[in-house]
C-alpha cells in the first residue's frame, strides 16, 4: 500500500504539494485513480482522484478505516539529543515503526547539543510514519530543560534510565507493574548528571536497566520502545 500525507474538508481530500509531486511525476497516478492517504489523525481514507496538476491532487475519499496502524500502549521517549544528529534520526525512525507516542529532545547537564531543528525530524517522522502504515502522526516536542520536564510528568506512569551504580527495577518489570502507559527519560552521552538522577527520584520516578550492557543514548532508547513493542505482542 502506498500512503500519501494530505487533508481532508467534508468529503474532499488534497495532497500536501510534495506529496501531490510524488504521486503526480514519480508515479504518474491518473484521474480515477484510487489513492490511500494519511491526515496525522489516526484514520486511513481511501479515495479517488479527479483532479490532478503537476503540483496537485484532489479527489473525493470514500472509505475510511479509523485507528489505521493503533497500537495497544502509549509511550513517551524523552531523549538527550546525540551531538551527531543522525543517531537521533536514526532512533526517531525506528521509533515510530514500533509505535512510539512522543518524543521529547531533553537538555541536561551533561547535554552536548543544546539545539534541535524541527523541519528534518518531521519529514523523517512523516516517512516513517507512512513507510510502516500508520495514521496516527508521533508528537514531537521541542527541546525542553530537564527540571522543566520532570515537573510535567506523572511519577507514578515514568522511569529514568541511569548508569550510576544503584538499585534499579527492570523495564521490562516496569511496564508489568505500570501498564501501558509510559515515559521513559533518557540520558546524554555523558549520562544524566547526579543531581538530576537524585531530583528525578527524590519526585518518585522509578530508576530502571535495559539489561547488561552499557548502551549508547539512541541504542538504549530504541531498547526501551522494543521493549514495550514486544510486550504488546
Amino acid at each position: 500500500m502506498q500512503l500519501f500525507y494530505g487533508n481532508i474538508n467534508q468529503d474532499r481530500f488534497t495532497l500536501e504539494q510534495s506529496e501531490a509531486i510524488h504521486c503526480s511525476k514519480v508515479l504518474r497516478k491518473q484521474m480515477g485513480d484510487t489513492i490511500h492517504l494519511i491526515t496525522g489523525d489516526g484514520a486511513l481514507y481511501e479515495g479517488t482522484i479527479e483532479i490532478i496538476t503537476k503540483k496537485s491532487v484532489e479527489g473525493r475519499f470514500t472509505r475510511v478505516q479509523e485507528s489505521f496502524g493503533e497500537v495497544p500502549y502509549q509511550l513517551t521517549v524523552a531523549i538527550a539529543p546525540t551531538k551527531n544528529m543522525d543517531r537521533l534520526e536514526w532512533f526517531l525512525e525506528k521509533a515510530i515503526e514500533m509505535g512510539v507516542t512522543k518524543v521529547v529532545p531533553l537538555l541536561c547537564d551533561h547535554s552536548e547539543r543544546k539545539i534541535v531543528k524541527p523541519g528534518r525530524l518531521e519529514k523523517i517522522a512523516l516517512s516513517a510514519t507512512k513507510q510502516s502504515l500508520k495514521g496516527s502522526l508521533v508528537e514531537l516536542a521541542p527541546i525542553t530543560k530537564f527540571s522543566q520536564f520532570l515537573q510535567s510528568v506523572d511519577p507514578a506512569t515514568t522511569c529514568i534510565a541511569h548508569c550510576e551504580p544503584s538499585e534499579k527495577t527492570s523495564f521490562k518489570e516496569a511496564i508489568v507493574q505500570k501498564g501501558d502507559h509510559l515515559t521513559i527519560l533518557i540520558g546524554p552521552e555523558g549520562d544524566f548528571s547526579s543531581s538530576e538522577i537524585q531530583a528525578a527520584i527524590s519526585a518518585g520516578i522509578m530508576p530502571v536497566h535495559l539489561g547488561t550492557s552499557r548502551l549508547r543514548t539512541e541504542t538504549a532508547a530504541l531498547v526501551a520502545v522494543s521493549m514495550m513493542y514486544q510486550h504488546a505482542l
